[in-house]
């Protein structure tokens, strides 16, 4: 498995591997998705990811939302990268591009860049490509909020 690269935060390297392996062995979904690190580097994250039959949508392709999903969490993940101590993060948006089907069963590499964090925003935009064809399936672009908190126990949310 690859290794967070030296330019990471020891701190960030450290939750990173132990999010990767939660993810890859504990996680019910990605475990069943066999999610493969290829790139962690400094805000950037590239990952392998397979596309079970299950998620096929009645026209046969894999539903959008999985592909959400995997983008969100990729995404997420790539935030870290970029900070230089460990804070919450939260989505606040997530556009999703839909560029063409993916096949169930099919392997995916999705590549995520965090562009800038400017305050307490973060920036980032990748997509999934067919492993095999390399064939552009989707495109997305996210903010997360950084320094995230739980409600407080006053809050009537």
């Amino acid at each position: 498995m690859t290794e967070p690269s030296p330019d990471i935060s020891p701190t960030i390297g450290a939750m990173l591997k132990s999010a990767r392996d939660w993810l890859t062995h504990e996680h019910s979904l990605f475990k069943s998705l066999n999610l493969e690190p290829i790139l962690i580097g400094k805000g950037r994250a590239t990952f392998a990811v397979d596309l079970p039959e299950n998620f096929a949508s009645a026209e046969g392709a894999i539903h959008g939302g999985l592909m959400t999903i995997i983008m969100d969490s990729i995404f997420g993940l790539t935030v870290f990268t970029a900070l230089e101590e460990l804070k919450p993060i939260a989505t606040i948006n997530l556009r999703t591009d839909y560029i063409a089907d993916a096949e169930p069963g099919a392997r995916v590499i999705c590549t995520a860049t965090c562009g800038h964090i400017r305050g307490d925003v973060a920036h980032v935009s990748g997509d999934v490509k067919s492993h095999d064809s390399n064939a552009l399936l989707a495109t997305g672009s996210g903010a997360f909020m950084v320094g995230t908190r739980g409600l407080s126990k006053g809050s009537r949310l």
